[in-house]
Protein backbone atom coordinates (compact mmCIF):
# COMPACT_ATOMS: atom_id res chain seq x y z
CA UNK A 1 0.00 0.00 0.00
CA UNK A 2 2.92 2.38 0.70
CA UNK A 3 4.11 1.95 -2.88
CA UNK A 4 0.56 2.56 -4.07
CA UNK A 5 0.35 5.85 -2.16
CA UNK A 6 3.78 6.83 -3.52
CA UNK A 7 2.64 6.17 -7.10
CA UNK A 8 -0.51 8.16 -6.43
CA UNK A 9 1.48 11.15 -5.23
CA UNK A 10 3.64 11.04 -8.36
CA UNK A 11 0.55 11.04 -10.56
CA UNK A 12 -0.99 14.00 -8.79
CA UNK A 13 2.03 16.30 -8.38
CA UNK A 14 1.72 19.03 -10.96
CA UNK A 15 -1.13 17.31 -12.81
CA UNK A 16 -4.17 18.78 -11.10
CA UNK A 17 -2.60 21.85 -9.48
CA UNK A 18 -5.52 24.12 -10.35
CA UNK A 19 -8.31 21.57 -9.84
CA UNK A 20 -10.40 20.82 -6.79
CA UNK A 21 -12.75 18.34 -8.48
CA UNK A 22 -12.26 15.99 -11.41
CA UNK A 23 -15.16 14.11 -12.96
CA UNK A 24 -14.47 10.93 -14.92
CA UNK A 25 -17.18 9.54 -17.16
CA UNK A 26 -17.69 5.78 -17.45
CA UNK A 27 -19.87 3.95 -19.96
CA UNK A 28 -20.63 0.44 -18.69
CA UNK A 29 -22.96 -2.37 -19.68
CA UNK A 30 -24.74 -5.44 -18.27
CA UNK A 31 -26.81 -5.93 -20.18
CA UNK A 32 -27.99 -8.28 -17.40
CA UNK A 33 -29.36 -6.30 -14.45
CA UNK A 34 -27.31 -8.03 -11.71
CA UNK A 35 -24.01 -6.82 -13.23
CA UNK A 36 -24.46 -3.25 -11.97
CA UNK A 37 -21.22 -3.42 -9.98
CA UNK A 38 -19.37 -2.90 -13.27
CA UNK A 39 -20.35 0.74 -12.75
CA UNK A 40 -20.76 0.86 -8.98
CA UNK A 41 -17.27 -0.55 -8.32
CA UNK A 42 -15.84 2.43 -10.18
CA UNK A 43 -17.75 4.75 -7.86
CA UNK A 44 -16.45 2.84 -4.84
CA UNK A 45 -12.94 3.11 -6.27
CA UNK A 46 -13.35 6.90 -6.47
CA UNK A 47 -14.50 6.98 -2.84
CA UNK A 48 -11.41 5.03 -1.79
CA UNK A 49 -9.18 7.29 -3.86
CA UNK A 50 -10.69 10.37 -2.23
CA UNK A 51 -9.81 8.98 1.20
CA UNK A 52 -6.21 8.52 0.03
CA UNK A 53 -6.15 12.05 -1.30
CA UNK A 54 -7.33 13.33 2.06
CA UNK A 55 -4.54 11.37 3.74
CA UNK A 56 -2.07 13.11 1.42
CA UNK A 57 -3.64 16.51 2.20
CA UNK A 58 -4.46 16.92 -1.49
CA UNK A 59 -7.39 19.26 -2.10
CA UNK A 60 -8.89 17.19 -4.90
CA UNK A 61 -12.05 15.11 -5.23
CA UNK A 62 -12.65 12.55 -7.97
CA UNK A 63 -16.23 11.82 -9.04
CA UNK A 64 -17.60 9.17 -11.39
CA UNK A 65 -20.33 10.06 -13.85
CA UNK A 66 -21.82 7.97 -16.63
CA UNK A 67 -24.22 5.06 -16.85
CA UNK A 68 -24.89 1.34 -16.62
CA UNK A 69 -26.66 0.13 -19.78
CA UNK A 70 -29.23 -2.69 -19.61
CA UNK A 71 -30.65 -2.53 -23.13
CA UNK A 72 -28.64 -5.02 -25.21
CA UNK A 73 -25.10 -5.48 -26.48
CA UNK A 74 -25.76 -4.14 -29.96
CA UNK A 75 -27.39 -0.92 -28.77
CA UNK A 76 -24.65 -0.29 -26.22
CA UNK A 77 -21.83 -0.81 -28.70
CA UNK A 78 -23.48 1.48 -31.22
CA UNK A 79 -23.74 4.18 -28.55
CA UNK A 80 -20.06 3.75 -27.68
CA UNK A 81 -18.90 4.00 -31.28
CA UNK A 82 -21.11 7.01 -31.96
CA UNK A 83 -19.97 8.64 -28.74
CA UNK A 84 -16.29 8.24 -29.52
CA UNK A 85 -16.66 9.34 -33.14
CA UNK A 86 -18.60 12.44 -32.05
CA UNK A 87 -15.98 13.14 -29.35
CA UNK A 88 -18.34 12.89 -26.41
CA UNK A 89 -16.43 13.03 -23.10
CA UNK A 90 -15.70 9.54 -21.76
CA UNK A 91 -12.80 8.20 -19.71
CA UNK A 92 -13.61 4.53 -19.06
CA UNK A 93 -15.50 2.04 -21.23
CA UNK A 94 -16.59 -1.37 -19.99
CA UNK A 95 -17.47 -3.85 -22.74
CA UNK A 96 -16.65 -7.29 -24.10
CA UNK A 97 -13.07 -8.31 -24.85
CA UNK A 98 -14.09 -9.09 -28.43
CA UNK A 99 -14.47 -5.35 -29.11
CA UNK A 100 -10.74 -4.83 -28.58
CA UNK A 101 -9.66 -5.81 -32.07
CA UNK A 102 -11.97 -3.45 -33.95
CA UNK A 103 -11.68 -0.57 -31.49
CA UNK A 104 -7.88 -0.79 -31.20
CA UNK A 105 -7.48 -0.87 -34.97
CA UNK A 106 -9.78 2.15 -35.32
CA UNK A 107 -7.74 4.04 -32.73
CA UNK A 108 -10.65 4.30 -30.30
CA UNK A 109 -8.81 2.86 -27.28
CA UNK A 110 -5.34 3.19 -25.74
CA UNK A 111 -2.74 0.45 -25.15
CA UNK A 112 -2.33 -0.11 -21.42
CA UNK A 113 0.93 -2.07 -21.14
CA UNK A 114 2.87 0.68 -19.37
CA UNK A 115 0.10 1.22 -16.85
CA UNK A 116 -0.19 -2.51 -16.15
CA UNK A 117 3.56 -2.71 -15.63
CA UNK A 118 3.47 0.19 -13.19
CA UNK A 119 0.87 -1.52 -10.96
CA UNK A 120 1.90 -5.12 -11.60
CA UNK A 121 3.45 -5.82 -8.20
CA UNK A 122 0.57 -4.21 -6.32
CA UNK A 123 -2.40 -5.60 -8.25
CA UNK A 124 -2.04 -7.28 -11.61
CA UNK A 125 0.36 -10.10 -10.66
CA UNK A 126 -2.66 -11.74 -9.02
CA UNK A 127 -4.93 -11.84 -12.08
CA UNK A 128 -5.60 -15.30 -13.53
CA UNK A 129 -2.93 -15.37 -16.21
CA UNK A 130 -4.99 -16.87 -19.04
CA UNK A 131 -7.31 -13.84 -18.96
CA UNK A 132 -4.58 -11.57 -20.32
CA UNK A 133 -4.80 -13.38 -23.67
CA UNK A 134 -8.32 -12.02 -24.06
CA UNK A 135 -7.15 -8.42 -23.60
CA UNK A 136 -4.56 -8.22 -26.37
CA UNK A 137 -4.50 -7.03 -29.94
CA UNK A 138 -1.29 -7.48 -31.94
CA UNK A 139 0.58 -8.25 -28.74
CA UNK A 140 -0.47 -5.18 -26.77
CA UNK A 141 -2.86 -5.00 -23.80
CA UNK A 142 -5.92 -2.85 -24.45
CA UNK A 143 -8.22 -3.96 -21.62
CA UNK A 144 -8.23 -4.86 -17.94
CA UNK A 145 -10.36 -7.93 -17.07
CA UNK A 146 -13.42 -6.91 -15.09
CA UNK A 147 -14.97 -10.37 -14.89
CA UNK A 148 -15.14 -13.70 -16.62
CA UNK A 149 -17.67 -16.49 -16.82
CA UNK A 150 -18.36 -19.86 -18.29
CA UNK A 151 -21.22 -20.90 -20.52
CA UNK A 152 -22.58 -24.10 -19.00
CA UNK A 153 -24.83 -26.70 -20.52
CA UNK A 154 -27.67 -26.52 -17.98
CA UNK A 155 -29.59 -29.82 -17.85
CA UNK A 156 -32.86 -30.17 -15.93
CA UNK A 157 -32.22 -33.16 -13.67
CA UNK A 158 -35.87 -33.33 -12.58
CA UNK A 159 -36.73 -34.27 -16.16
CA UNK A 160 -34.01 -36.93 -16.18
CA UNK A 161 -35.60 -38.32 -13.02
CA UNK A 162 -38.98 -38.48 -14.75
CA UNK A 163 -37.33 -40.36 -17.60
CA UNK A 164 -36.25 -43.02 -15.13
CA UNK A 165 -32.65 -42.04 -14.50
CA UNK A 166 -31.28 -43.15 -11.14
CA UNK A 167 -29.76 -40.62 -8.73
CA UNK A 168 -26.22 -41.91 -9.26
CA UNK A 169 -26.65 -41.76 -13.05
CA UNK A 170 -27.78 -38.14 -12.81
CA UNK A 171 -24.97 -37.19 -10.43
CA UNK A 172 -22.31 -38.77 -12.67
CA UNK A 173 -23.54 -37.13 -15.90
CA UNK A 174 -21.37 -33.96 -15.72
CA UNK A 175 -18.23 -36.10 -15.33
CA UNK A 176 -19.27 -38.31 -18.23
CA UNK A 177 -19.71 -35.21 -20.39
CA UNK A 178 -16.33 -33.84 -19.28
CA UNK A 179 -14.67 -37.14 -20.27
CA UNK A 180 -16.50 -37.41 -23.59
CA UNK A 181 -18.45 -40.51 -22.48
CA UNK A 182 -21.83 -38.83 -22.98
CA UNK A 183 -21.95 -37.14 -26.37
CA UNK A 184 -24.04 -34.56 -28.14
CA UNK A 185 -25.78 -37.35 -30.03
CA UNK A 186 -26.56 -39.08 -26.74
CA UNK A 187 -28.13 -35.90 -25.45
CA UNK A 188 -30.25 -35.48 -28.59
CA UNK A 189 -31.71 -38.96 -28.07
CA UNK A 190 -32.58 -38.13 -24.45
CA UNK A 191 -34.12 -34.80 -25.52
CA UNK A 192 -36.22 -36.49 -28.20
CA UNK A 193 -37.52 -38.97 -25.63
CA UNK A 194 -38.34 -36.21 -23.13
CA UNK A 195 -40.31 -34.27 -25.76
CA UNK A 196 -42.09 -37.36 -27.11
CA UNK A 197 -43.22 -38.39 -23.62
CA UNK A 198 -44.44 -34.90 -22.83
CA UNK A 199 -42.09 -34.18 -19.94
CA UNK A 200 -40.87 -31.01 -21.67
CA UNK A 201 -42.07 -28.92 -24.58
CA UNK A 202 -38.57 -28.48 -25.99
CA UNK A 203 -35.30 -30.35 -25.72
CA UNK A 204 -32.82 -27.48 -26.00
CA UNK A 205 -32.61 -23.71 -26.27
CA UNK A 206 -29.74 -21.49 -27.38
CA UNK A 207 -29.56 -17.69 -27.14
CA UNK A 208 -32.23 -15.87 -29.18
CA UNK A 209 -29.98 -13.06 -30.39
CA UNK A 210 -26.58 -12.70 -31.97
CA UNK A 211 -23.75 -13.46 -29.57
CA UNK A 212 -20.97 -16.00 -29.35
CA UNK A 213 -22.48 -18.94 -27.47
CA UNK A 214 -23.28 -20.94 -30.61
CA UNK A 215 -19.57 -21.17 -31.48
CA UNK A 216 -19.51 -23.83 -28.75
CA UNK A 217 -21.37 -26.20 -31.07
CA UNK A 218 -18.61 -25.74 -33.65
CA UNK A 219 -16.07 -26.81 -31.02
CA UNK A 220 -18.30 -29.77 -30.12
CA UNK A 221 -18.14 -30.84 -33.77
CA UNK A 222 -14.37 -30.32 -34.00
CA UNK A 223 -14.58 -27.29 -36.30
CA UNK A 224 -11.67 -24.82 -36.13
CA UNK A 225 -12.68 -21.44 -37.46
CA UNK A 226 -9.62 -19.25 -36.77
CA UNK A 227 -5.93 -19.49 -37.66
CA UNK A 228 -4.11 -17.62 -34.87
CA UNK A 229 -0.70 -17.76 -36.56
CA UNK A 230 -1.91 -16.11 -39.76
CA UNK A 231 -4.69 -14.04 -38.13
CA UNK A 232 -7.39 -15.17 -40.52
CA UNK A 233 -10.68 -17.04 -40.34
CA UNK A 234 -11.05 -20.56 -41.67
CA UNK A 235 -14.32 -21.60 -43.27
CA UNK A 236 -14.47 -25.23 -44.33
CA UNK A 237 -17.66 -25.66 -46.35
CA UNK A 238 -17.88 -29.41 -45.72
CA UNK A 239 -17.43 -29.03 -41.97
CA UNK A 240 -19.81 -26.08 -41.75
CA UNK A 241 -22.43 -28.09 -43.61
CA UNK A 242 -22.34 -30.45 -40.61
CA UNK A 243 -22.83 -27.47 -38.31
CA UNK A 244 -25.78 -26.04 -40.21
CA UNK A 245 -27.27 -29.54 -40.59
CA UNK A 246 -27.15 -29.95 -36.81
CA UNK A 247 -29.12 -26.72 -36.37
CA UNK A 248 -31.51 -27.72 -39.16
CA UNK A 249 -32.10 -31.13 -37.57
CA UNK A 250 -32.69 -29.71 -34.07
CA UNK A 251 -35.51 -27.50 -35.35
CA UNK A 252 -36.87 -29.34 -38.41
CA UNK A 253 -36.03 -33.04 -38.17
CA UNK A 254 -36.00 -33.80 -34.44
CA UNK A 255 -38.23 -30.81 -33.58
CA UNK A 256 -36.64 -30.40 -30.16
CA UNK A 257 -35.90 -26.68 -30.61
CA UNK A 258 -38.29 -23.98 -31.95
CA UNK A 259 -37.71 -22.92 -35.54
CA UNK A 260 -38.26 -19.32 -34.46
CA UNK A 261 -36.03 -19.36 -31.37
CA UNK A 262 -34.00 -16.54 -32.89
CA UNK A 263 -36.00 -13.44 -32.11
CA UNK A 264 -37.79 -14.87 -29.07
CA UNK A 265 -37.82 -12.35 -26.19
CA UNK A 266 -35.22 -13.03 -23.51
CA UNK A 267 -37.91 -13.05 -20.84
CA UNK A 268 -39.73 -15.89 -22.60
CA UNK A 269 -36.50 -17.87 -22.87
CA UNK A 270 -35.73 -17.60 -19.17
CA UNK A 271 -39.31 -18.31 -18.10
CA UNK A 272 -39.36 -21.49 -20.19
CA UNK A 273 -35.98 -22.67 -18.88
CA UNK A 274 -36.74 -21.98 -15.21
CA UNK A 275 -40.28 -23.37 -15.35
CA UNK A 276 -39.17 -26.76 -16.65
CA UNK A 277 -40.41 -26.47 -20.24
CA UNK A 278 -36.92 -27.10 -21.65
CA UNK A 279 -34.53 -29.97 -20.94
CA UNK A 280 -31.26 -28.10 -21.60
CA UNK A 281 -30.14 -24.50 -21.95
CA UNK A 282 -26.89 -23.27 -23.46
CA UNK A 283 -26.54 -20.29 -21.17
CA UNK A 284 -24.11 -18.52 -18.88
CA UNK A 285 -23.14 -18.67 -15.23
CA UNK A 286 -24.58 -15.16 -14.85
CA UNK A 287 -28.05 -16.57 -15.60
CA UNK A 288 -28.02 -18.06 -12.10
CA UNK A 289 -28.11 -14.58 -10.59
CA UNK A 290 -30.67 -13.38 -13.13
CA UNK A 291 -33.01 -16.24 -12.29
CA UNK A 292 -32.88 -15.35 -8.60
CA UNK A 293 -33.11 -11.60 -9.07
CA UNK A 294 -35.54 -11.32 -11.99
CA UNK A 295 -37.46 -14.63 -12.05
CA UNK A 296 -38.10 -15.33 -8.39
CA UNK A 297 -36.08 -18.51 -8.06
CA UNK A 298 -34.30 -19.44 -4.85
CA UNK A 299 -30.82 -20.89 -4.56
CA UNK A 300 -32.30 -24.17 -3.32
CA UNK A 301 -34.73 -24.39 -6.25
CA UNK A 302 -31.95 -23.85 -8.78
CA UNK A 303 -29.58 -26.36 -7.20
CA UNK A 304 -32.42 -28.91 -7.08
CA UNK A 305 -33.22 -28.34 -10.75
CA UNK A 306 -30.03 -28.02 -12.77
CA UNK A 307 -26.89 -29.95 -13.54
CA UNK A 308 -23.97 -27.89 -14.84
CA UNK A 309 -21.61 -29.34 -17.45
CA UNK A 310 -19.64 -28.40 -20.56
CA UNK A 311 -21.41 -28.63 -23.91
CA UNK A 312 -20.96 -32.29 -24.93
CA UNK A 313 -18.59 -33.30 -27.72
CA UNK A 314 -19.83 -34.98 -30.87
CA UNK A 315 -19.48 -38.70 -31.28
CA UNK A 316 -17.54 -37.97 -34.50
CA UNK A 317 -14.93 -35.61 -33.04
CA UNK A 318 -14.60 -32.32 -31.22
CA UNK A 319 -14.33 -31.88 -27.48
CA UNK A 320 -16.45 -30.94 -24.46
CA UNK A 321 -16.25 -27.18 -24.12
CA UNK A 322 -17.42 -23.90 -22.78
CA UNK A 323 -16.69 -20.36 -23.85
CA UNK A 324 -15.55 -17.45 -21.72
CA UNK A 325 -16.28 -13.88 -22.67
CA UNK A 326 -14.34 -11.65 -20.27
CA UNK A 327 -15.67 -8.15 -19.83
CA UNK A 328 -12.90 -5.56 -19.76
CA UNK A 329 -12.32 -1.96 -18.81
CA UNK A 330 -10.82 0.14 -21.61
CA UNK A 331 -9.60 3.72 -21.80
CA UNK A 332 -10.63 5.65 -24.93
CA UNK A 333 -8.02 7.59 -26.85
CA UNK A 334 -10.02 10.78 -26.24
CA UNK A 335 -9.60 10.48 -22.44
CA UNK A 336 -7.93 13.60 -21.04
CA UNK A 337 -6.74 11.89 -17.82
CA UNK A 338 -5.75 8.32 -18.77
CA UNK A 339 -3.40 7.92 -15.79
CA UNK A 340 -6.18 8.81 -13.36
CA UNK A 341 -8.72 6.67 -15.23
CA UNK A 342 -6.38 3.70 -15.00
CA UNK A 343 -5.87 4.29 -11.30
CA UNK A 344 -9.65 4.16 -10.79
CA UNK A 345 -9.79 0.90 -12.76
CA UNK A 346 -6.99 -0.52 -10.62
CA UNK A 347 -8.76 0.40 -7.39
CA UNK A 348 -12.01 -1.04 -8.75
CA UNK A 349 -10.17 -4.32 -9.30
CA UNK A 350 -9.69 -4.98 -5.57
CA UNK A 351 -10.46 -8.65 -4.72
CA UNK A 352 -13.39 -7.83 -2.44
CA UNK A 353 -14.96 -5.54 -5.06
CA UNK A 354 -14.60 -8.09 -7.82
CA UNK A 355 -16.02 -10.71 -5.48
CA UNK A 356 -19.14 -8.74 -4.65
CA UNK A 357 -19.72 -8.36 -8.39
CA UNK A 358 -19.14 -12.07 -8.98
CA UNK A 359 -21.54 -13.09 -6.20
CA UNK A 360 -24.26 -10.64 -7.23
CA UNK A 361 -24.07 -11.34 -10.97
CA UNK A 362 -23.11 -15.03 -11.21
CA UNK A 363 -19.64 -14.47 -12.66
CA UNK A 364 -16.34 -16.12 -11.83
CA UNK A 365 -13.15 -14.91 -10.10
CA UNK A 366 -10.57 -12.97 -12.10
CA UNK A 367 -8.03 -12.86 -9.24
CA UNK A 368 -6.59 -15.74 -7.25
CA UNK A 369 -7.16 -13.85 -4.01
CA UNK A 370 -10.90 -14.10 -4.62
CA UNK A 371 -10.78 -17.88 -4.24
CA UNK A 372 -9.52 -17.40 -0.66
CA UNK A 373 -12.46 -15.21 0.34
CA UNK A 374 -15.22 -16.89 2.37
CA UNK A 375 -17.89 -16.04 -0.24
CA UNK A 376 -16.21 -18.35 -2.76
CA UNK A 377 -17.02 -21.56 -0.89
CA UNK A 378 -20.59 -20.44 -0.29
CA UNK A 379 -21.45 -19.92 -3.97
CA UNK A 380 -22.55 -23.08 -5.81
CA UNK A 381 -22.50 -21.51 -9.27
CA UNK A 382 -19.06 -20.01 -8.67
CA UNK A 383 -17.49 -23.30 -7.63
CA UNK A 384 -19.22 -25.31 -10.37
CA UNK A 385 -18.50 -22.65 -12.97
CA UNK A 386 -14.80 -22.60 -12.06
CA UNK A 387 -14.69 -26.34 -12.84
CA UNK A 388 -15.60 -25.46 -16.42
CA UNK A 389 -12.69 -23.07 -16.99
CA UNK A 390 -10.27 -25.84 -18.13
CA UNK A 391 -12.73 -26.47 -20.98
CA UNK A 392 -12.91 -22.81 -21.92
CA UNK A 393 -11.75 -20.79 -24.90
CA UNK A 394 -12.14 -17.19 -26.13
CA UNK A 395 -13.34 -15.87 -29.45
CA UNK A 396 -10.52 -14.10 -31.31
CA UNK A 397 -9.77 -10.39 -30.79
CA UNK A 398 -9.81 -9.88 -34.52
CA UNK A 399 -11.07 -6.58 -35.87
CA UNK A 400 -13.23 -8.45 -38.41
CA UNK A 401 -14.74 -10.92 -35.94
CA UNK A 402 -18.03 -9.03 -35.68
CA UNK A 403 -18.52 -9.27 -39.43
CA UNK A 404 -17.62 -12.98 -39.47
CA UNK A 405 -20.01 -13.54 -36.57
CA UNK A 406 -22.84 -11.65 -38.27
CA UNK A 407 -22.63 -13.79 -41.42
CA UNK A 408 -22.50 -17.03 -39.41
CA UNK A 409 -25.51 -15.92 -37.35
CA UNK A 410 -27.53 -15.16 -40.47
CA UNK A 411 -26.65 -18.64 -41.74
CA UNK A 412 -27.96 -20.10 -38.49
CA UNK A 413 -31.27 -18.32 -39.00
CA UNK A 414 -31.57 -19.74 -42.50
CA UNK A 415 -30.79 -23.31 -41.41
CA UNK A 416 -33.09 -23.25 -38.40
CA UNK A 417 -35.96 -21.83 -40.43
CA UNK A 418 -35.72 -24.76 -42.86
CA UNK A 419 -33.27 -23.91 -45.65
CA UNK A 420 -31.17 -26.77 -47.01
CA UNK A 421 -27.93 -26.97 -44.95
CA UNK A 422 -25.77 -27.55 -48.05
CA UNK A 423 -27.13 -24.40 -49.64
CA UNK A 424 -26.69 -22.44 -46.40
CA UNK A 425 -23.07 -23.54 -46.01
CA UNK A 426 -22.20 -22.56 -49.56
CA UNK A 427 -24.06 -19.25 -49.40
CA UNK A 428 -22.33 -18.31 -46.15
CA UNK A 429 -18.94 -19.25 -47.64
CA UNK A 430 -19.51 -17.00 -50.66
CA UNK A 431 -20.62 -14.10 -48.48
CA UNK A 432 -17.63 -14.44 -46.19
CA UNK A 433 -15.24 -14.54 -49.14
CA UNK A 434 -16.88 -11.47 -50.63
CA UNK A 435 -16.88 -9.44 -47.42
CA UNK A 436 -13.71 -10.59 -45.65
CA UNK A 437 -11.59 -11.21 -48.75
CA UNK A 438 -8.05 -12.21 -47.68
CA UNK A 439 -9.09 -12.29 -44.00
CA UNK A 440 -10.81 -15.64 -44.57
CA UNK A 441 -9.74 -18.89 -46.19
CA UNK A 442 -12.73 -20.70 -47.66
CA UNK A 443 -12.06 -24.42 -48.12
CA UNK A 444 -14.39 -26.19 -50.52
Amino acid sequence: MKKFIWLLSLILVGTFVFSTEITLTAWTVGPDNPSYYRFDNLKTAAERLNKMLKTLDVDLTVKIDGYFDTTDWSSFKQKVIFGIQSKQPVDIICSGHDDIGAWAKAGYILPLDEFVKKYWDETYYDFISSLWDSTKYKGKIYGIPQDTEARPFYINKKVLKELGWKDDEIASLPDKIRHGEFTLEDFIEVAKEAVEKGYVKWGIYHRPKQGIDYFQLMTSLGIDYYDEENAKFIYNVKEMTRYFKLLYDLTNTYKIMPRNIIGTPWSSIHKDVTSGKVLAWMGGTWNWAEWKKDYGKTEEELEDTFLIAPVPKSRDGGKPNTLSHPIVYMIPSTCKNPELAFLIITLASAPELNMRHAVESGHLPIRWQQTALPEYDKEFIMKEGTKLLPFSAFVPNDDTFNLFNQVIFEGMQMAESGMNPDKVANDVGRRLQSQLKDKVEVIQ
